[in-house]
């Protein structure tokens, strides 16, 4: 009788070692993204907080369930051997193998491999008896908690990279994708980011012929008729000139005076603020910290003439990143639109980065041009005429439409496809 319940309680100890471990693989084989996607409750969510804790209470639990473990197995053993005559010696040696094995396979191996299987409903369906557990050895716990962080601290050590380099990150996006991690549209967020060190300011500004600028001697009365007809927040103020910025005038600055009668003796010189300047090569991550640090979101992009180039924005900085954003006032048109059986309407203005992503050109990494208008004045070498047409690897470019000097409307056609398109 008395053997029976040892057995019963090395038993119990034994399924309570294989649980703490189970619990161990289950809570640290759980993932950032399992929290995002509300797969694990709020009691392990609270747990994970508190990671080295958890830690130590599932180790601390462990370590003497299997010592009471062991000290059953050796008493078991010893009445073995007293009820049937063997040599205790030589049991002992065969209990300790034996025991080894015991816990190796049963409250080791075999259950974090149970655990690891699902460790998110095993997770959760043990959060709460390791809580319970937690609050029965805190008092241990704690003071073991406080002896590692002690032993722990006096021990140098290198913080350890996570990533090696760039490539790898891109490489464990395109692979967090592929298994469903990610959604395409967040692989395609992370790499942006790491191109707004390689983007030129001069790539995603707005060029210097789509800017809509006031002469800074404009009237008040003008320049809120204007405010209305295009309905942007900013207006750059210039004298005489396009190159000649003065400053930047703010709507939001002339909604006072919308209403008023007696606005003629306002000047916008008044109201304008400091321009904010950048050359056209500088990269977009430097501009975005510029624009953090001065508490700016425009700037007046310079050519290497001292000219104006452009203008920039912070939105337009964001775009690179997560997308065309529209606002209230934005009219929602793609710059490039399929019209099937390969081929393409494109405006002029779509960036050769942007084309690439749609069409598979092979563009030269030295090209001098940023955009697909830019593109076409260097093929031509001169103002092209509407329906004009040259041709670079398989595919072929017809000006569809122009404006005084400018390129508006492209299509673009596969070769085998040139003779439909006509």
């Amino acid at each position: 009788m008395k053997i029976a319940l040892e057995i019963v309680l090395f038993v119990v100890l034994l399924s309570l070692s294989a649980f703490f471990s189970g619990a161990e693989a289950a809570f640290f084989s759980l993932k950032d993204s399992n929290r995002k996607q509300h797969r694990i409750n709020s009691q392990v969510s609270n747990l994970l907080t508190n990671p080295r804790r958890l830690l130590i209470t599932i180790l601390t639990g462990n370590t003497i369930v299997n010592s009471a473990m062991a000290f059953f197995a050796a008493i078991i053993t010893a009445d073995i051997a007293l009820s049937v005559g063997a040599n205790l010696p030589l049991l002992l040696i065969a209990e300790t193998i034996i025991l080894s094995i015991v816990i190796l396979l049963v409250s080791e191996i075999t259950p974090k491999i149970l655990a690891l299987r699902n460790s998110e409903a095993f997770a959760n369906k043990i959060a709460l008896p390791i809580r319970i557990f937690g609050a029965f050895l805190f008092p241990l716990a704690a003071l073991l908690y406080k002896f590692t962080h002690i032993i722990t601290s006096w021990i140098p050590h290198e913080k350890e990279e996570l990533f090696d380099s760039e490539d790898e990150l891109r490489t464990l996006a395109d692979l967090g994708a592929d298994r469903g991690t990610l959604k395409d549209e967040e692989r395609r967020m992370i790499k942006s980011v790491f191109d707004l060190d390689e983007t030129l300011v001069r790539e995603i500004m707005v060029p210097r012929i789509d800017i809509i600028g006031m002469e800074q001697m404009t009237s008040v009365r003008d320049a809120i008729d204007i405010i209305r007809q295009n309905r942007f927040s900013k207006f750059p103020l210039f004298e005489d000139s396009i190159d000649k910025i003065r400053g930047i005038l703010y709507a939001k600055d002339v909604l006072p005076y919308i209403n008023s009668n007696d606005n003629n003796g306002i000047k916008l010189t008044s109201l304008m603020r400091k321009p904010f300047f950048v050359p056209e090569t500088k990269q977009i991550d430097d501009l975005l910290k510029d624009f953090q640090e001065r508490r700016e979101n425009i700037a007046i992009v310079v050519d290497e003439f001292g000219g104006t180039g452009g203008l920039v924005t912070v939105e337009d900085i964001v775009e690179e990143v997560v997308g065309e954003i529209h606002d209230e006032f934005d009219e929602e048109a793609r710059l490039l639109h399929s019209l099937g059986n390969g081929r393409w309407l494109v405006d002029a203005k779509t960036t050769i980065n942007d084309l690439v992503d749609e069409i598979p050109i092979d563009f030269p990494d030295d090209r001098e041009y940023d955009t697909l208008g830019g593109f076409m004045f260097e093929q031509f070498g001169d103002i092209p005429n509407v329906e004009d047409v040259t041709e670079y690897q398989n595919y072929s470019f017809r000006v569809k439409s122009l404006a005084e000097n400018r390129i508006l409307k492209i299509v673009l056609t596969k070769m085998e496809n040139v003779d439909e398109s006509r």
